[in-house]
């Protein structure tokens, strides 16, 4: 075996068991446990279900009502499939590299992709990401396939068939379709061909439009997490890709992410660079041209469908699908020795910060369900005065009780028609509440997070 291939099979070996470290330790959060309650009802009611409480599709949930049939912990299985997800995508990553950069490139590639803390968090959530940057490193394989000078009959279907499976998976796989268009839109030989692949993957999509369109009016006035995609915003969401700032904005200042995208767009800048001076038919030339469509693309898209509907739709997360392309564009400025080392210790630091941060900022739900256990019988109702811990605790870490959401945190889903009961409650109810464990998860009371009380001397303290 070759020295070269030595190493990147240690770099995937390796980025196998940082996906597969402290899987179970950290608690089910909000988001975890939306996707525990809809996967756990007949598949009949997942339309309806995602459509007043998700702004997804619907791929991930139907997959996960079958496959967390074989796990005792739905919360270890779920964390499992992103997991093994996670680790394809290593694989898929070392064959796009080896596709498409030249051969200095390849190892930096692999390590960047092995120790992103962004990709080994996706890789540890039970979320759709995971399977969605699988889906996205396969579908852009193909699409490199198709940009040959007379590409495989096989792989139009396979085309097709990823980019409807993608836009099943998460709406933000259209950024990625968007850079593959424009790619094969020049690249392609066949005006016929171009045209039928994407239009089997609008057909194959269309039947859920209606859906895609009612969530949209469903959930039109809920607030969306994230920021106009300004310039900074831009760099924030760059740099994710190798430092995962969403995850550690709790610790760290908000030009954190900035600076490391600021260093991510030197790399990119350095590589445009070295490709104009390259040969025209090179593969610098090819790799960097490749990688700046897709991203070009991907923020003109989300730059025009933020000034259709006049509010931000950014989140660093929905830019899991482009994060391949920020890493072998990375890899591909990384030609000196020097920008690889220092690239590869900010993604390190992202790295050991992320195991950090999942230890130090985790909100022990297990030991918080136990207090509740511990303080009161299985009869007394809990009520939570924030909306953080009610999902896990409803779904996962407490469902024998009666879990009750005061009226004013019920927003974004349909808390009053969640199965299998409703679990809002009116202020002007709580008098006739009786007995009650009270959830404080912000401390808005009390110094406690736990406490017991009756419901009329809660409604005396929220007055």
């Amino acid at each position: 075996m070759r020295k070269p291939a030595k190493w990147a099979g240690a770099a995937v070996l390796a980025g196998a068991v940082l996906r597969l470290m402290f899987l179970g330790s950290k608690s089910l959060w909000f988001d975890e446990a939306s996707t525990l309650l809809l996967a756990g009802r007949p598949l009949a009611e997942l339309a309806s279900l995602l459509v007043r409480n998700e702004v997804n599709p619907p791929l991930y949930y139907a997959l996960m009502h079958f496959w967390l049939k074989a796990f005792s912990d739905p919360r270890i299985g779920l964390r499992l499939f992103s997991a093994l997800c996670g680790i394809a995508s290593l694989f898929a990553l070392r064959s796009l590299a080896d596709r498409l950069l030249p051969e200095r490139a390849r190892l930096p590639a692999l390590l960047f992709a092995a120790g992103s803390s962004f990709w080994i968090h996706v890789a540890q959530d039970g979320r759709s990401y995971s399977l969605l940057l699988l889906v996205s490193l396969l579908s852009t394989l193909v699409t490199l396939e198709l940009s040959e000078e007379k590409p495989r009959a096989r792989f139009f279907a396979a085309y097709a068939a990823l980019a409807a499976l993608g836009l099943y998976t998460h709406y933000y796989y259209a950024i990625l379709l968007a850079g593959h268009a424009v790619w094969l839109g020049r690249k392609m030989k066949s005006r016929l061909g171009f045209l039928l692949v994407h239009a089997a993957a609008a057909l194959a999509f269309a039947p859920w439009l209606a859906r895609l369109a009612s969530q949209m009016r469903m959930h039109v006035g809920d607030s969306v997490v994230g920021e106009a995609l300004t310039f900074p915003r831009v760099l924030d969401l760059l740099g994710t890709a190798f430092f995962d700032v969403t995850f550690l904005g709790l610790a760290l200042p908000a030009w954190t992410g900035i600076a490391v995208g600021a260093g991510f767009a030197a790399l990119a800048l350095s590589a445009a660079a070295d490709a104009r001076r390259a040969p025209a038919k090179s593969e610098e030339r090819r790799a960097a041209d490749f990688c700046l469509t897709h991203l070009a693309a991907a923020l003109a898209l989300v730059a025009a469908v933020e000034l259709w509907s006049g509010r931000p739709v950014t989140q660093a997360r929905y830019f899991t699908p482009l994060s391949p392309i920020l890493l072998l564009l990375a890899a591909l400025g990384a030609a000196r020795s020097w920008t690889r080392v220092a690239a590869g210790a900010v993604v390190a630091a992202g790295c050991a910060g992320y195991f950090f941060s999942a230890v130090t900022v985790d909100p022990r739900l297990d030991a918080l369900a136990a207090v509740i256990r511990r303080s009161s019988g299985a009869s007394v109702p809990v009520v939570h005065l924030g909306k953080y811990y009610y999902l896990p605790l409803r779904v996962y870490y407490l469902p024998e009780r009666r879990h009750l959401l005061v009226a004013s945190e019920a927003t974004g889903m349909d808390y009053r028609g969640m199965p299998p009961y409703p679990g809002v409650i009116e202020d002007k109810d709580l008098p006739a509440l009786g007995p009650c464990v009270v959830v404080d998860e912000s401390r808005t009371l009390s110094l406690e997070r736990v406490s017991l009380a009756t419901g009329a001397q809660l409604a005396a303290l929220r007055r």
